[in-house]
């Protein structure tokens, strides 16, 4: 697979610089209860000045590799030059799925294609005759192999919402290059409505898997799947149906405890012998957390930590939020949401729209 790294720039990694006093001291200390404090570096760090940036995405998944690096997934996005905070119509505009490496000194954006005709770097093939795309899910590395999860999502028209989720696919990228080494139609849309992929952790030598399952009345319960890591490749599925694991898909069930809709994207982590979901009301600007003891629940201690202010706005619509968890700096935790617009000039004329947003919460707030 060809790729292409565009070295962005060589920045510090280190959350210490902050935009105020407050934001200064995130790294000494933990944030009071309940305290919420908002983070503008991070924005800054991901989207910096120059002509073959990336300049607007939504997704901002990450996945750790060592201490000091971590891969950025990105779903469509903008590159290009930004001038007064507004970009081109020829800017270039990925569907799909576009990469980024952060590590201590520097900020890569990767893509397939060329630096003149940037493309998804991972891509696929139509599926019965319409395009498709793949959208980033999650993943983790190991032994210098990235097993990442991609949603195969098939475009059936030209209207905004003309699209639909087909299947999940594993793949295992090399670290070094992120080539392909294999990759598995691991789930399609026949076999099941959960879309398996995000929420990913280590647990007593076996991979969890999490994955929302939406409904037509509205409602997107939490599944969950495991396997285990045979030879650096996920092997042996199991799915929970509320009592038991099990081999047959069809009979996974959700998980219990959660009272709102999942969001499609949200984060699955454990900190201090305690399981964390957090996500976004799917159809609300509110973020909430649960715990549990165990990877499969049941569920409970449900925090509502954050309102959007962006949800206030008629002209926008908000999305996704995720946790960051190894950046933990002292018992608290990064969190981020996507943005976008119900108009699609405004994203061309009001760049900073379609950007993440970033805050700090305190860990005691979720787990008291």
């Amino acid at each position: 697979m060809r790729f292409q790294l565009f070295i962005l720039s060589g920045l510090l990694f280190v959350f210490s610089c902050q935009q105020s006093d407050r934001q200064e001291n995130i790294s000494d200390s933990p944030l009071d209860d309940g305290e919420i404090v908002i983070d503008t570096q991070m924005v800054e760090f991901l989207f910096p000045a120059g002509k073959n940036n990336l300049t607007g995405g939504d997704g901002a998944i990450s996945i750790q590799i060592d201490n000091t690096r971590s891969f950025w997934l990105w779903g469509d996005s903008f590159l290009g030059e930004v001038i007064d905070n507004q970009r081109a119509e020829s800017s270039p505009f990925i569907m799909g799925n576009v990469w980024q490496l952060l590590d201590g000194e520097s900020v890569q954006t990767i893509t397939g294609g060329t630096p003149m005709s940037p493309e998804s770097l991972l891509k696929t093939e139509k599926v019965n005759g319409y395009p498709a795309i793949l959208w980033p899910m999650h993943g983790f590395v190991k032994n210098n192999i990235v097993h990442v999860f991609m949603s195969t999502i098939v475009q059936t028209g030209t209207g905004t919402w003309d699209f639909y989720w087909h299947s999940t696919l594993y793949y295992r990228l090399s670290l070094s290059d992120l080539s392909v080494i294999d990759k598995q139609e691991l789930l399609t849309v026949e076999q099941t409505d959960t879309h398996f992929g995000f929420g990913i952790t280590e647990h007593d030598g076996l991979y969890y898997v999490y994955g929302s399952n939406p409904q037509a009345d509205f409602t997107a319960g939490l599944h969950v799947a495991r396997a285990r890591l045979v030879n650096d490749k996920l092997q042996d599925w199991e799915y929970f149906d509320g009592n038991n694991w099990v081999t047959d898909v069809k009979e996974s069930k959700s998980l219990q405890g959660i009272d709102i809709p999942v969001s499609e994207q949200f984060s699955v982590f454990r900190h201090n012998n305690k399981f964390i979901l957090l996500t976004q009301d799917r159809f609300k600007p509110e973020i909430y957390t649960f715990t549990a003891d165990t990877p499969e629940g049941p569920w409970s201690n449900k925090k509502h930590i954050y309102t959007i202010p962006e949800g206030e706005d008629s002209t926008l619509f908000t999305y996704n939020a995720m946790a960051h968890p190894q950046y933990d700096s002292n018992e608290n935790l990064l969190v981020s949401y996507c943005v976008n617009a119900k108009n699609i000039p405004d994203l061309y004329s009001d760049v900073s729209i379609y950007k993440p947003r970033f805050f700090w919460v305190s860990m005691n707030t979720i787990l008291k």
